[in-house]
């Protein structure tokens, strides 16, 4: 792929043990060990027949193997994922005195350049292969390329057009959630701000329903971009004489992309009405997956005096880093968390516990989704110092302090 054969020529096939957790725990890591052996012989055998010495196999992880065929035909590399998935699901494999009868979730990929780097081709090979282990296994499939930017007009999917043409006419609307100041008295009011796309009939769309889509047609880091224009000019417009906070939410194109942080600082440079009013909110999972990136971020936070908030937070998160590496200002703590917090006695005593030396940074923890009193009364007693949620109040289209 990388060396720029014609699309649809070349490709992989990704073999997956349907219940391979079930397999492992049954046949213990030496039995599987001779299972894949028998397997990867069974392959070799096929494909050599087929292909020649043109493809590679590798271990994928414990549970699959990949296969990377190269100057392959498209109706051969059909024809190869075909033939082998009848043959490994018509086999019996001998395991010391015993036999074992497997079936496999295999999908397969053409080399295509929309597919623009190989991760995007792997995750589209091993979300397909997860899609028909989960709808019962014993079946194989084609994984075909996401739907690319450039293509998301002339999709049959309104909401992904939907999103298109809101971005083109800048015409997404946001609403705004309170975080309310529990732990002091707040001299700026906090707000979240949430991206809505307005439908036909009028009704707004909640972020839900169209962030996957962006992030599949690579619009998300668009949809980012937007979101901290329009804050700005929102800060500089008409809350401009408020005291207001705006949390903004960003994805990890932002830790991945210099080109992005770049241009995040010059606009930060730009509109020096943003210091100590905008927080930028990155999801913990992703910061850890590009943790040189995020470490950039936060100085560029720091340098312009923007606040940076880690979410999706747990007790069982890393929080040596969130004192160290990936200081932030604010920890928000996932929804599963705050629900848990109010069921299980003993996590109460055990957070407070493990968030004291982040308090005593002067890192300030949200809990989010506070949909009643008894939640609310149990995140009071943590000592949170911002509860936020529709018993606090429901998100509105205006600000009014």
């Amino acid at each position: 792929m990388a060396a720029g054969a014609e699309a649809g020529c070349g490709g992989v096939i990704l073999i997956r043990f349907d219940r391979g957790t079930l397999l492992r725990d049954q046949l213990g890591f030496t039995g599987l060990s001779s299972l894949i052996d028998g397997v990867v012989a069974q392959t070799e055998e096929l494909l050599t027949e087929l292909v020649g010495s043109d493809y590679r196999l590798v271990r994928f992880d414990w549970e699959c193997l990949l296969l990377v065929l190269h100057e392959v035909p498209a109706s051969l590399l059909k024809e190869a994922a075909e033939n082998l998935f009848s043959s490994l699901t018509d086999r019996v494999y001998d395991i010391d005195d015993d036999a074992v009868a497997v079936s496999v979730s295999l999908s397969f990929a053409h080399f295509d350049h929309r597919f623009r780097h190989v991760d995007e081709l792997l995750l589209a090979l091993v979300h397909r292969a997860e899609a028909i282990g989960m709808s019962g296994g014993n079946q194989l499939g084609e994984a075909r390329p996401g739907i690319s930017a450039d293509k998301a007009i002339s999709s049959s999917d309104h909401m992904l057009g939907l999103l298109m043409e809101s971005l083109r006419t800048d015409s997404l609307k946001v609403v705004f959630q309170h975080l309310l100041a529990t732990s002091e008295t707040a001299t700026t009011e906090s707000y979240q701000m949430f991206p809505r796309l307005v439908a036909g009939d009028g009704s707004l769309l909640p972020a839900a329903d169209f962030v996957p889509l962006a992030r599949e047609a690579s619009l998300l880091p668009v949809l980012d971009r937007w979101m901290i224009v329009h804050a700005s000019r929102l800060l500089r417009g008409p809350l401009r004489e408020k005291r207001v906070r705006l949390f903004i939410n960003q994805s990890e194109a932002l830790l991945v992309e210099t080109e992005r942080r770049d241009w995040f600082a010059r606009h930060l440079e730009s509109e020096p009405q943003l210091a100590g009013r905008l927080v930028v909110e990155i999801p913990l999972e992703d910061a850890m997956a590009h943790l040189g990136g995020a470490v950039e971020l936060i100085k560029i936070c720091r340098r312009h005096d923007i606040g940076f908030c880690l979410s999706h937070v747990n007790e069982q998160s890393r929080w040596q880093l969130l004192t160290e590496k990936l200081r932030a200002d604010y920890l928000r703590m996932s929804a599963g968390f705050v629900k848990r917090l109010t069921q299980e006695p003993n996590l109460e005593a055990r957070f407070l516990e493990i968030s004291k030396p982040v308090r005593e940074q002067g890192i300030r923890i949200i809990m989010p989704m506070i949909e009643d009193s008894q939640t609310a009364a149990s995140m009071w007693r943590t000592g949170a110092d911002y509860m936020q949620g529709n018993l606090i109040q429901a998100a509105e289209d205006t600000i009014a302090v």
